[in-house]
């Protein structure tokens, strides 16, 4: 094995070098900035995936100095390469990407990639790798397409956690010089990527028919029921998409950057899949169950994909477009159980999420300052935004506050379905005292999750609530 490391270490770009897929990588990011070019460039197929690559690099620059890089790896070759060893890349990307890779760690004495007309894959690779080494080489790969040019090699570096994969390459007859496996995250990243935990939002879902209870046969609870449990699995989803858009914020991000697609725990390329598979049946399923909830769950999927695709980098519109997804949830609660909408209701909630959306970019806008970034990464706010965001944010509080004292005499009161209507007094207080603890935690920098998500683990807002609760029940 010593006489091996004489030997150049030809490494492998994708899934070995870097943590990530490129060429899933570049899709992702030419989708959400040219989506219908990329569609375009996937008839480039039809010439092979060469020419596809190519055509693909053109339409779609993805933030390569931001790609999640194996430390470990990179480490060892900069050790070969300070003891004299060459080092060499060889990938199944781009030219153009490999390049761009190789431009930001300049250990590599020479770059192969795929051109227009050959994919440096497989076999391709490893006869590429004969003819420009002929007295051997050393590989360094991820995967079973790598096998045919380990094959071919004197050793190989293995760049896996798959035992089955290491076995494979000495089976065929290729010493194993070096091994490094990460440890798999599997189920975990995936279960943290989906945010369970944000599920709750959705019980919104049920504002609508809490009140309006006395009109909501049991059927019509059922089908509330199911409609929850479907926007949770469509918001997960969406959950996915918007991290998929901003993968290169994220990973200049001082936590996001943690994310299971940040961090290349999990592909873009099953996320993908996933997305385009599971989430088009969500929606045919909610059809099915409730035609007119359906229509309005499509309505937040066309939001929230509209908010991935750019809206989120438009100050203050984020945030409204954060309060329509809200409110929309109330929509769903209202068409699942056929209750006539309350235009104080929903004035209530636009003005009453606008304000804690924006608590939480007032919060981001402050942590951003502290870590000397100018501007928010991905959202198109500055650090000197703080004053604006309080500004409309504090407002926005405010009227909520008004709007639900004016719903409860101009709606509630009139329709005589409270005993002791006084007691729902309570609730435009706890409002209010919500809110004041919001803004002063968002203020401080301390608001760090999601409001709304924040409220179901702070003590002081779930006492609010269960104060709320009583007084209702109280009232009735």
């Amino acid at each position: 094995m010593t006489e091996t490391r004489k030997l150049p270490l030809i490494v492998d770009l994708d899934g070995t070098f870097l943590k990530v897929d490129s060429l899933f990588e570049t899709f992702a990011a030419g989708l959400f900035a040219s989506p219908f070019r990329i569609l375009f460039a996937l008839l480039e197929l039809r010439h092979g995936i060469s020419a596809f690559k190519q055509r693909l690099t053109r339409v779609a620059q993805p933030d390569i100095d931001s790609f999640p890089v194996r430390e470990e790896l990179l480490a060892y070759l900069e050790e070969e390469t300070q003891s004299g060893r060459e080092v060499h890349l060889a990938t199944a990307a781009d030219q153009i990407i490999a390049r761009r890779v190789a431009s930001r760690f300049p250990l590599f004495k020479s770059v192969h990639g795929t051109d227009g007309d050959v994919n440096l894959k497989g076999q391709n690779k490893a006869d590429r790798l004969l003819q420009q080494f002929p007295g051997g080489f050393v590989y360094a790969g991820d995967s079973t397409a790598d096998l045919p040019v380990w094959r071919s090699a004197k050793a190989a570096v293995v760049v896996s956690s798959s035992r089955w994969l290491i076995d494979a390459v000495e089976a065929g007859g290729t010493p194993v010089e070096r091994a490094f496996g990460d440890k798999p995250h599997g189920h975990a990243a995936w279960l943290k990527a989906l945010r369970p935990h944000q599920w709750a939002k959705n019980m919104i879902v049920l504002v609508p028919v809490a009140l309006g209870w006395r009109d909501v046969t049991p059927e019509e609870l059922l089908q509330t029921l199911v409609m929850i449990v479907l926007l949770c699995l469509v918001a997960s989803l969406t959950y996915l998409v918007n991290d998929m858009a901003d993968l290169a914020s994220d990973r200049k991000h001082w936590s996001k950057r943690r994310r299971g697609l940040a961090s290349g725990a999990i592909p873009v390329r099953d996320g993908l899949m996933v997305v385009g598979t599971i989430l088009p049946l969500a929606c045919i399923a909610a059809l099915l169950v409730a035609p007119a909830a359906g229509l309005c769950l499509l309505f937040y999927v066309a939001v929230t994909l509209g908010y991935s695709f750019g809206w989120k980098r438009i100050p203050l519109f984020d945030t409204f477009v954060i309060a329509l997804l809200f409110t929309i949830r109330i929509l769903i609660g209202i068409a699942a159980a056929d209750l006539v909408p309350s235009a104080w209701l929903l004035t209530f909630s636009m003005f009453f999420f606008f304000s804690l959306a924006l608590a939480k970019r007032h919060t981001e806008i402050l942590r951003a300052a502290e870590h000397g970034l100018q501007k928010l990464e991905g959202r198109g706010y500055q650090a000197g935004d703080e004053s604006l965001t309080l500004a409309f944010g504090s407002a926005a509080s405010m009227a909520s506050i008004v709007i639900v004292v004016l719903y409860l005499v101009e709606e509630v009161f009139a329709r005589q379905i409270y005993h002791t209507p006084a007691w729902l007094w309570v609730t435009p207080i706890a409002i209010f005292l919500f809110s004041c603890r919001i803004w002063v935690l968002s203020h401080r920098g301390r608001m760090t999750d999601d409001p709304v998500a924040f409220a179901l683990r702070d003590n002081v807002s779930l006492g609010l609530g269960i104060f709320v609760a009583v007084a209702i029940l109280l009232a009735l």
